[in-house]
C-alpha cells in the first residue's frame, strides 16, 4: 500500500507549529492575566434538554393515580382492554427490536 501526500501534509504542520512557537517567544516575556477566564455558551436546545431531563429525574417513576384507577377496574371486574390493540402493540415492539 502506497500513501501518496503525507510528507507534505507534515510539512505545513511543521511550519504552522514553527510559526506559534515563534509567537509565543515573543509574548513569552511578560507575564500578565487579563482576568478573563474560559467561557461557555449553552444554547437554547441544550438549555431545554436539561431543563427536560431534570423534569424526568424528578417525576415520579410510578403514576400512582394510574395504577389505583386501574387496579379498581381490575378488582370491580370492569377492566376489559382490547385485545387486539394489545396484541398488535406487542408484535410492533417486538418488530422495532430485529429492525
Amino acid at each position: 500500500m502506497e500513501i501518496n501526500g503525507l510528507i507534505n501534509g507534515l510539512k505545513s504542520y511543521d511550519r504552522v507549529d514553527k510559526s506559534d512557537s515563534s509567537t509565543k517567544k515573543g509574548k513569552g516575556s511578560k507575564s500578565s492575566t487579563s482576568g478573563q477566564g474560559d467561557s461557555v455558551k449553552v444554547s437554547s436546545k441544550a438549555r431545554l434538554v436539561a431543563s427536560a431531563t431534570s423534569e424526568a429525574q424528578s417525576a415520579p417513576d410510578i403514576r400512582q393515580q394510574k395504577v389505583n384507577e386501574l387496579k379498581a377496574l381490575v378488582e370491580s371486574g370492569e377492566y376489559t382492554p382490547d385485545l387486539r390493540k394489545t396484541a398488535a402493540k406487542i408484535v410492533e415492539e417486538d418488530l422495532e427490536l430485529l429492525i
